[in-house]
């Protein structure tokens, strides 16, 4: 579906704000637009942190958002998003709290009119009560990260008041106030999606109102090893070189001392709920085999201290790399053959995809999203493009990782798999046209989607 008029409402977008959420809503609106649809993302930022950024000017007209008593005259910023074709409007503004924040973006669109789309994209629950203030045919709320937030306090009902459509379900959740305005849910795993059904907070949820699973893209820039920057040589799944050349320059700086076989893996932050304690104990029982580890050292402090004693154990084989932010992460999985992740709560695969999306292969345990998209390589058939192992355990792991080595081992192996991790990588052009499709068929009046 081309043509469409697209809204997209969220909290915070990049390069505005940090982290996955902002980035998805960069990474969605930006092929929204590059399909040929008229999309608008609509957000809010400092008036400080919206003059920084290169292309967004202030207009001299203001939006009136009436919150609760209060009447806020906001600043406009208008321009385009970055390397998007996708119109950016930012209203000047730094609410305390999720519900002000919520209240905020609501009463600006039902107070100001900003625009009139076919498509509203609720994006994550700060944009829960903004659905119902837009006049469009069709509303979608996607919860980013395919988790629900914690509970409302009864201070934050206060604020959104008659926002909550007198529902009782929704003056305590925010996820709840999104699905009454809602025509679908999109959550981004099939995971995602059955706990996002099962949620007892949701009961007032319509019975055809479908939570449907898109699998998101993860290919935001500078995420693309054909042209990221961090990245001594740059490479494609058509010209493998660069990955080559990037092991090498990481070795060098790292003091790595690497073979032709020799498995470089890395891992991701490391975080006691993300499972780094089993992960760095599987890594210490690697030492008789022929893998090298590269460590980026951000994540829980003690943890990372705990990397740094091994690596002084193990010198040469385990290395801390001496940066630690997203270029450094990035230049660690752009060289890297493998990945060792064990976040077992993951319900997006963001970490799995950036590795595919670099040609390294993902060691993860199998569950969650992980489950839902990756597929455990079978040496039979030579398909699959990931190593799937069940519990957390050191023994798991190590039995893992030295199935990849025997990969690696095996240039026949190794070659073709590095082209298939990197060409099932997802993408935002997928997500895009799988939202687009599911607007479509409201639109179109043809049958509702069916869930995820």
């Amino acid at each position: 579906m081309a043509g469409r008029d697209f809204l997209l409402i969220a909290d915070a977008v990049a390069p505005l704000g940090e982290g996955v959420a902002p980035l998805g809503a960069a990474g969605l609106s930006r092929a929204l637009a590059a399909l040929g649809n008229r999309t608008t993302v609509l957000t809010l930022a400092s008036a400080d942190v919206a003059g920084r950024v290169p292309g967004l000017a202030r207009r001299l007209r203001t939006v009136t958002a009436v919150v609760g008593d209060r009447t806020h005259e906001l600043t406009l910023f208008e321009g385009r998003a970055s390397l998007s074709d996708a119109q950016l409007l930012v209203l000047a503004a730094a609410p305390g709290s999720r519900a002000e924040t919520a209240a905020l973006l609501a009463a600006a669109l039902a107070n100001d009119k900003l625009i009139a789309p076919e498509v509203t994209i609720g994006w994550g629950e700060p944009a829960a009560a903004a659905l119902s203030a837009t006049s469009a045919a069709v509303r979608l709320f996607v919860l980013p990260t395919g988790r629900l937030g914690p509970a409302l306090a009864p201070p934050e009902a206060e604020v959104l008041g008659p926002l909550l459509l007198g529902d009782e379900s929704a003056s305590r959740s925010l996820v709840a106030l999104g699905c009454l305005g809602a025509n679908a849910i999109v959550a981004p795993s099939p995971s995602a999606a059955r706990a996002t059904e099962d949620d007892p907070g949701l009961a007032s949820r319509a019975s055809d109102e479908p939570v449907i699973a898109v699998r998101f893209g993860c290919d935001d820039p500078p995420n693309d090893p054909h042209s990221d920057p961090a990245l001594p040589a740059n490479f494609s799944a058509t010209a493998l070189s660069g990955k080559a050349e990037c092991r090498r320059a990481i070795a060098r700086r790292c003091s790595l001392a690497l073979e032709p076989r020799t498995l470089l893996l890395t891992t991701g932050p490391l975080h006691r709920d993300g499972g780094a304690e089993a992960i760095l104990a599987g890594i210490e029982r690697l030492a008789p085999f022929d893998v090298a580890t590269i460590i980026v050292p951000r994540g829980d402090a003690e943890v990372v201290e705990r990397a740094r004693l091994l690596a002084l154990k193990q010198p040469g084989r385990i290395a801390l790399f001496p940066g630690v932010d997203a270029a450094d992460e990035r230049l660690a999985r752009g060289a890297a053959d493998a990945i060792l992740l064990g976040d077992d709560h993951d319900r997006i695969g963001r970490a799995a995809g950036l590795a595919l999306l670099y040609g390294t292969l993902p060691i993860a345990p199998e569950v969650g999203a992980n489950r839902d998209y990756l597929v455990d390589y079978d040496a039979g058939s030579r398909t699959g493009h990931a190593i799937l192992y069940g519990a957390a355990s050191p023994f798991e792991i190590e039995s893992a990782v030295r199935r990849a080595l025997t990969l690696r081992a095996d240039g026949d192996v190794w070659g073709p798999l590095v082209k298939t991790l990197m060409t099932s990588a997802p993408r935002w052009s997928a997500a895009a046209a799988a939202v687009a499709e599911i607007a479509g068929q409201y639109l179109d009046g043809t049958t509702a989607p069916t869930a995820g």
